[in-house]
C-alpha cells in the first residue's frame, strides 16, 4: 500500500560551489510520517547535504547547482519556502551544536525561536518548562550554554529547535563530538521522544549499534544515492557490502557474520548485544561443559608488548587552574615510556586536553612539576617542545591556518629551517599517509571535516616528532577514515615513536592501545593494561564509561567461562573456533 511522504527527495542532485562533484546525485527518498529513519554511509555519501536540503538551507544558504525536489507535506518547496517558516516543519539539530547556540542562557536559547513568532509569553514559559523536563536542564536554565558539556549542549540544541514545534526532527550526527556519557544523554531523550512525541524521526549517525532499538528503517547512502533501504536487521545482513562501503557495524553483527562463515549455526545476525548474548548461549553447550574446554585455551593469545624505553613524559603533582577559576586538573602524577601507544578516557571535562596541552607547551602547570624527553618544561618554548611534541587538536579549525592544504603540511619544517627539497619531500610524504595528495591545491577551510582532520594529522607528521599527540582524532571519520588514521598511529608507534591518544571510542581504545589512563574531575581514576581496563566494570561506571560492546558480549557470558577481554572482532572469532574445537 502506497503511502504518503512527510518528506520526499525527486531525483535531487546537489553540487556545491567550486565542488568536483555532487554531493547528492539523483537521490530518490521519501519518509513516512511517523517514522524513525536512520540515514548512514561513510563520509561523503551526501548524508549531511540531504539533511541540509530538508529544512532549506540547501538551496537557500549554501550556494550551488540544484536539480529535482524536496517537497514536505506534499505541497512545501525547499527551494521556495523561506528557511525560517520551514524550521517549524522541520526542525535540524546539527553536528555541533556550537553552531547552533546563539543566546546567553539556556533559558533564552529555548525562547529564542518562540519569541521570534511573537508567541504569547505564557505559551513560550510552558514550552520552556516542558523542554526542560525533557531535556533535564533544570540546573542549567541561567547558564550559558557554550560552557555546558558536549551531552548538555546537544540536549539544550534539542530543546530549542523542538520549542517551534516541527513535526520532523532531523539530527546530523549528533553524538560525533561527545563523550559516552554525552552519547546516553542524546540517545535516552530520543527514546523518550519516540515514546511521548508525534514525531517524524531522522538521524544521521555512525554509531549503528547504539540505535537499532530504536529505529524502524535503515537507509544506506554512497556517493550520493541510496543503495541499501529497509529493515534495519534485514539491511544489516548485507555484511560484506556495509563493510565494503566503510560502515561502523554493530560488533557482534560482524563476529556472528564471521563465525557463520567459519561453520557456526548463526541463525540471523544480531543487531544489538542482548541478541548476540542469546544466540551464542543456543551454539553453545552446558555452561559446565564449555568452562572445562574454555580452560584449555591459552588467552590471550599473544602476551601484551612489555615497552622499556626511557621515561619521554614524567608529570608530578600537575595542577591547572583555568582564569575562570575552572581547576581541571588536581595533582596528576604520570610516567610514560618511550614506544608507548597510550589511550586516555574519560567523559567530557575529566582533563584529557587540558593534560596533554601541557605536552607541549600550550598550557604551563598552575602547580606542579613536567618533563618531557628528560627536560623540565618549565625552561622550554612551545618551539622547543613542538620539535619533540606533535599534538593534533581536537577541533581541526583551531589548527589550520593557511589558504592551501600544501602550505599547512609545509609550515611546521619551513619554520625548522629545512631546504625547499627537504620541506617539498616531507609534504609528499606526509600527505601520502593521510591520503589527501588530491587535496594539496585546496584551501583546508573549504574541505569536510574529516579531511581537516586528516590535513592537520600531516601537518604534525611532516615535522617527525619523537612523540605524537592525537586529540578525538578520528571525530568526523567514518568506519574506514577511523581505522585508517589509527592504522598510521600503530606504524608511528611501531617505528618507535611514541603515541598518546585521546578518543571517545571505547572500541578503538580497546583494538589499537596497549595502556589505558582514564581521568575523572581532573583526577587520576586508573591506569592499566587494555584489558584489565575494560574488565574494572565498575571504575569504568564510575567515570561514566562502558566496555566496547564485544567485551560486554563476553563478560555477559562469564558463566561458560569466557575471557572478557575480546579487543577485536577477528580476536573473538579465533577464539570461538578453539572453543568449537576443544567441545568436539
Amino acid at each position: 500500500m502506497a503511502y504518503v511522504a512527510i518528506v520526499r527527495f525527486d531525483n535531487f542532485s546537489f553540487q556545491y560551489r567550486d565542488s568536483e562533484r555532487p554531493a547528492v546525485a539523483n537521490l530518490d527518498l521519501g519518509i513516512q510520517e511517523g517514522q524513525i529513519v536512520l540515514i548512514t554511509g561513510a563520509s561523503g555519501a551526501g548524508k549531511t547535504s540531504a539533511c541540509l536540503a530538508m529544512n532549506g538551507l540547501i538551496p537557500q544558504l549554501y550556494r550551488g547547482e540544484m536539480k529535482g525536489k524536496v517537497i514536505l507535506h506534499e505541497e512545501v518547496d525547499n527551494k521556495t519556502y523561506p528557511v525560517y517558516a520551514l524550521s517549524r516543519i522541520c526542525g535540524l539539530l546539527f553536528q555541533d551544536p556550537d553552531a547552533q547556540l546563539v543566546a546567553p542562557t539556556v533559558r533564552d536559547e529555548i525562547a529564542f525561536g518562540p519569541e521570534n513568532y511573537c508567541m504569547p509569553p505564557d505559551e513560550i514559559r510552558a514550552r520552556i518548562d516542558e523542554l526542560v523536563d525533557l531535556t533535564r536542564l533544570h540546573r542549567y536554565l541561567d547558564r550559558n550554554p557554550h560552557y555546558l558539556s558536549g551531552g548538555e549542549k546537544q540536549a539544550c540544541a534539542l530543546a530549542a529547535t523542538l520549542a517551534m514545534s516541527p513535526n520532523v526532527l532531523v539530527l546530523d550526527e549528533p553524538t560525533s563530538n561527545i563523550d559516552p556519557i554525552g552519547t546516553t544523554v542524546v540517545f535516552d531523550l530520543l527514546r523518550k521522544l519516540v515514546k511521548d512525541f508525534n514525531l517524524t524521526i531522522v538521524i544521521v549517525e555512525h554509531k549503528l549499534e547504539e540505535l537499532m532499538e530504536l529505529v524502524d528503517r535503515l537507509v544506506v547512502l554512497d556517493q550520493g544515492r541510496v543503495v541499501l533501504d529497509g529493515n534495519p536487521r534485514e539491511v544489516l545482513e548485507q555484511v560484506e557490502q556495509l563493510v565494503e562501503l566503510g560502515l561502523s557495524l554493530p560488533q557482534v553483527t560482524l563476529l556472528m557474520a564471521r563465525l557463520r562463515e567459519r561453520g557456526f549455526p548463526v541463525p540471523g545476525l544480531p543487531a544489538t548485544t542482548k541478541e548476540a548474548v542469546s544466540m551464542m548461549k543456543d551454539m553453545l553447550p552446558d555452561p559446565g561443559r564449555t568452562r572445562r574446554a574454555a580452560q584449555a585455551i591459552e588467552f590471550p593469545f599473544e602476551p601484551a608488548p612489555r615497552v622499556n624505553g626511557e621515561v619521554v613524559v614524567k608529570v608530578e603533582g600537575l595542577r591547572h587552574t583555568y582564569d575562570d577559576g575552572t581547576e581541571a586538573l588536581k595533582g596528576i602524577d604520570l610516567e610514560i615510556r618511550r614506544g608507548e601507544f597510550v589511550g586516555i578516557l574519560g567523559q567530557n571535562g575529566s582533563g584529557k586536553t587540558t593534560l596533554v596541552k601541557h605536552l607541549n607547551g600550550l598550557l604551563r602547570p598552575s602547580a606542579g612539576r613536567l618533563w618531557v624527553m628528560g627536560k623540565d618544561t618549565s625552561g622550554m618554548t612551545i618551539a622547543e617542545l613542538a620539535a619533540h611534541v606533535g599534538y593534533v587538536f581536537q577541533d581541526p579549525d583551531a589548527q589550520i591556518f593557511k589558504s592551501k592544504v600544501f602550505e599547512e603540511i609545509a609550515y611546521g619544517p619551513k619554520n625548522l629551517g629545512l631546504p625547499k627539497e627537504e620541506i617539498d619531500a616531507r609534504v609528499r610524504e606526509a600527505a601520502e599517509a593521510m591520503q589527501i595528495t588530491s587535496l594539496l591545491g585546496r584551501n583546508p577551510f573549504f574541505l569536510s571535516k574529516g579531511e581537516k582532520q586528516r590535513v592537520a594529522v600531516a601537518s604534525v607528521l611532516s615535522m617527525k616528532p619523537e612523540m605524537v599527540v592525537l586529540d578525538e582524532p578520528t571525530t568526523g571519520q567514518d568506519q574506514r577514515g577511523s581505522h585508517e588514521i589509527m592504522d598510521l598511529a600503530k606504524a608511528l608507534n611501531q617505528e618507535g615513536k611514541t603515541v598518546i591518544v585521546i578518543t571517545h571510542s571505547m572500541a578503538l581504545a580497546a583494538e589499537y592501545c596497549e595502556r589505558i589512563v582514564v581521568l575523572k574531575g581532573g583526577t587520576l581514576l586508573l591506569d592499566s593494561p587494555v584489558r584489565e581496563t575494560f574488565a574494572a566494570v565498575d571504575i569504568l561506571k564510575e567515570s561514566a564509561l562502558k566496555p566496547p560492546q564485544l567485551m560486554l558480549f563476553a563478560q555477559q557470558l562469564s558463566e561458560y567461562g569466557l575471557p572478557g577481554g575480546f579487543r577485536t572482532v577477528e580476536e573473538a572469532v579465533e577464539y570461538f573456533v578453539r572453543l568449537k574445537e576443544a567441545l568436539v
